[in-house]
């Protein structure tokens, strides 16, 4: 029976220090739902490091449990703006069409929300396909049978700490972006912003940061790539966007060693522009008011054409997804509560009763001024960014929401403690969630599917599809057009569950996940196409057992090509990439194939003009449309 690790990681957690002995870790009570509070804006670098000093010394007397709360900060203006969340373009946009004029017909890489795109190791712009294998940047010209390798560059060496994980193209400039991380030696402050040498990067006591950094190419001669200008930020690669020209990089950033006062780069997260570090204007830096850590969320935008920066904000509570739509960014972050009772005596014991669940945080951020300008939360947990959709001036999420409870034991006289889990006390559920542009909760619909967690998230529309799973796949159907009363329109079993929804068009919804027998048991990938024309009587189609066990695509939809236009759905699995085809009258028909490699777990596929093309670390095979015949094979 499969679940989600992640939504019981806290019962894990404490199970685990059940059996060591140890006391778990308690965090102050919070409460269920933060609605319409305000963001707080910090005044100096000062505010700044007195609050980040003040949760280290709670931190060490044992007072503080992870949530630093805001001291000494400027007075919060950030009240929650009257403004509409965008619509944007439906969440329904997948491979399609771009620059039609200056191109043959060719797709792009499948996004959430059409205008909006999103990075990944192939792109295309029609005239040219660029690659990410390894260290290198290749640039093929895509010409059917004549396909060739125009150039390669090197990306980064084996010991710099750089390595590329994906690339955008917009117009004649190429960004790839890349993870990095610097060794420094504990305590030496002349290392500061300095990596150290190999030797040193063994000796103990030292410490690592990551930063994420991208090279700016100018590719109007694509045989001839032209270094621009590097430029990034401090953090781990939360996610990136590209819209109108801009990259918005989102990282999150902890620091490393201790705050020195009077030196904001040692508190504050940086951003670099050819090698030289500015951290974040104070002015740039809000919080959440009860953040869950202290780290902070990034995001730095940047002017592809000009290689200039074009804004920067951070968020002290950090993010673990985000939604973005043409005219709003959002951000959420999971906060796991444990909340303690007063004790009581037992025999010989002394009782505290614990109540944990989780809440997600989320901060809305506008994209034309980037600023953050609301702020709010749901109960539950999101599994990714298609838990999330904007529309019609309403932001909707579909949450996983997990409690559970336990007692300590304390026996003070034999100093020890024993931790009691309640027989049959798992409450785990699920709901959608409707907020205003405020981030006020309007509408909700909970307690769906208990005891089963989403397995994949879709909205069209007014529109939301959800798919839960514990033995078996139910698929429901809601209707958002009234934001204040969601209503459940359908709602249908079948067996095994679907990682990934798209809609196909009017009146279907294809899914790709994995088959399983009436117990429960996974027994391979599988693609469905749900009837949703009626959508108080959801049903099936048509479905494929596929036998192979896994694909990328299954947890990253920018690794599916899906076309109702050119009818063409086409993964990579542990077999191979193969391109499909759907009809009501045949179901899904296997169209073409190609065996992977070594590196098939990073192949791609699309099409331009006549031509389909599989991306491999191992080069480029090409596959006419016509007759799905390879017609080419370019190594590298």
């Amino acid at each position: 029976m499969k679940k989600i690790v992640s939504v019981l990681l806290c019962a894990a957690l404490m199970a685990g220090l059940c059996a060591c002995g140890q006391k778990p870790v308690q965090t102050d009570p919070v409460k269920t739902v933060k609605s319409a509070e305000q963001l707080v804006h910090y005044g100096s670098y000062s505010d700044i490091y007195a609050a980040l000093k003040k949760a280290r010394e709670q931190d060490a007397s044992g007072g503080y449990s992870g949530r630093p709360g805001v001291f000494n900060a400027a007075a919060a203006t950030g009240t929650a703006a009257d403004k509409t969340a965008a619509t944007g373009a439906e969440t329904s946009a997948s491979a399609g069409t771009q620059n039609a004029s200056a191109a043959p017909d060719y797709s792009a890489t499948n996004v959430q929300v059409a205008g909006v795109d999103e990075g990944d190791i192939v792109k295309t712009d029609g005239k040219n396909i660029y690659a990410i294998k390894d260290r290198e940047l290749l640039i093929y010209q895509p010409d059917g049978a004549s396909t060739k390798l125009l150039s390669r560059v090197t990306l980064s060496g084996e010991n710099d700490g750089k390595y590329p994980v994906e690339l955008y193209i917009s117009g004649d400039r190429l960004a790839v972006v890349m993870s990095e991380y610097t060794y420094y030696v504990m305590n030496d402050t002349a290392a500061v912003g300095k990596a150290v040498s190999s030797a040193a990067m063994i000796a103990p006591g030292g410490y690592g940061t990551n930063k994420v950094t991208v090279a700016l190419y100018d590719v109007s001669d694509p045989a001839a790539p032209k270094a621009l200008a590097t430029f990034g930020q401090d953090g781990s690669l939360l996610t990136s966007r590209l819209y109108d020209g801009k990259l918005y990089l989102v990282t999150n950033h902890y620091g490393a060693g201790d705050p020195v006062e009077g030196q904001p780069k040692t508190f504050a997260p940086c951003t670099y522009l050819n090698g030289t570090a500015t951290a974040i204007p104070a002015a740039d830096i809000v919080s959440v008011p009860s953040p869950a850590d202290n780290g902070y969320a990034v995001i730095c935008v940047f002017d592809l054409q000009n290689g200039a920066a074009a804004g920067t904000l951070s968020v002290l509570g950090g993010g673990s997804t985000l939604y973005m739509n043409t005219e709003k960014l959002y951000l959420a972050d999971t906060e796991y509560n444990d909340t303690s009772s007063a004790a009581r005596t037992e025999s010989v014991y002394t009782v505290v009763d614990h109540s944990c669940s989780n809440t997600t945080t989320l901060t809305a951020v506008t994209l034309s001024t980037l600023t953050a300008d609301a702020c709010g939360s749901v109960p539950g947990t999101l599994l990714n960014s298609y838990s999330m959709d904007a529309y019609d001036g309403h932001l909707r999420l579909a949450a996983t929401n997990n409690a559970y409870s336990y007692s300590v034991y304390t026996d003070k006289s034999m100093g020890f403690e024993n931790y009691k889990y309640p027989d049959d006390q798992q409450q785990q559920t699920n709901a959608l969630y409707v907020l205003d542009s405020g981030l006020n909760i309007v509408g909700r619909a909970e307690n769906l599917a208990a005891g089963e967690t989403i397995y994949s998230a879709r909205f069209d529309g007014p529109v939301a599809y959800l798919c839960t799973y514990e033995q078996t796949d139910p698929l429901f159907a809601f209707d958002l057009s009234d934001p204040a009363n969601p209503v459940k329109l359908g709602e249908m079993k079948i067996t095994g569950f679907s990682d990934y929804l798209h809609v196909w068009a009017d009146g279907r919804l294809f899914g790709l996940g994995q088959a399983a027998t009436e117990q429960g048991q996974v027994t391979g990938m599988k693609m469905v196409m749900f009837d949703v024309s009626d959508k108080t009587n959801v049903s099936v189609k048509a479905t494929l057992d596929l036998g192979d066990t896994y694909s990328e695509a299954l947890n990253d939809p920018n690794a599916i090509l899906v076309s109702p236009d050119k009818n063409l759905i086409g993964f990579a699995t542990n077999s191979g990439y193969t391109f499909y085809s759907y009809s009501d009258d045949a179901g899904f028909t296997k169209l073409a194939s190609v065996a992977g490699g070594d590196w098939d777990y990073n192949m791609r596929g699309l099409y331009i003009g006549d031509f389909l093309y599989i991306v491999s670390q191992s080069g480029v095979t090409v596959v006419e449309l016509a007759s799905y015949t390879t017609v080419a094979t370019v190594a590298v």
